[in-house]
């Protein structure tokens, strides 16, 4: 289970306990037995929303792994003040998906910026230009990689772990966006790309590119 969602989850429970209990002293009216229903699904949602699997992350220097869990929405050139002449990959991240972000490639952590803004839906095009996000630079020898948590209609809440001068494996959790959105992740143009529009990703566990 993320420690991300420990006070959520503990919102929700206390909700449904206290629901339970005005419904158990009311003789089971439906008046309060249907708000208690709920509200344990809510929190039977919430418990499968922040969930944690383990996964065997394969480390490999010239890999570029999926940051999360989600759909591949996007692939096009672009030109990167950090990374330079790049391809930019989107993906969407349902309610559904595991939501815990995973480091790309091992290497340093070059920069971390916050920029706050709007919460347009995640499929929106310009959601990534005007959304609330956090964005990560980090590098290795091989390569310059940027990658983005942005925030969505329902997505409030981006957790990053990451700081400046940082040194991460690959496959290492970092942080989350709690109740989905979509992630960017800009490569260098140079790479092989080796997913498609529509593809399934997992994090940590998907290639999305590969530096020959």
């Amino acid at each position: 289970m993320a420690r991300e969602g420990y006070s959520n989850i503990a919102i929700v429970l206390g909700l449904t306990i206290i629901l339970t209990a005005i419904s158990f002293f009311n003789g089971g009216s439906l008046y309060w037995k249907i708000p208690s229903m709920i509200s344990g699904l809510l929190l039977l949602f919430t418990l499968y929303f922040f969930r944690d699997p383990e996964r065997e992350v394969v480390v490999n220097p010239k890999h570029i792994l999926s940051p999360g869990d989600g759909v591949i929405v996007e692939i096009k050139e672009v030109h990167d003040d950090y990374v330079g002449e790049a391809t930019l990959i989107t993906m969407f991240l349902s309610p559904l998906n595991v939501h815990i972000n995973r480091v790309p490639i091992s290497g340093k952590i070059g920069f971390v910026d916050y920029k706050y803004g709007a919460f347009k839906a995640a499929f929106a095009v310009d959601a990534s230009d005007v959304n609330e996000r956090s964005i990560v630079g980090m590098e290795n020898d091989l390569m310059k990689i940027k990658f983005v948590q942005i925030a969505g209609a329902l997505a409030r809440r981006i957790v990053n772990y990451l700081r400046e001068a940082d040194e991460v494996t690959q496959g290492d959790r970092y942080g989350l966006i709690k109740f989905g959105s979509r992630m960017d992740v800009v490569i260098p143009r140079a790479a092989n790309i080796l997913v498609e529009m529509k593809e399934p990703v997992r994090g940590g566990l998907t290639v999305l590119a590969r530096m020959d």
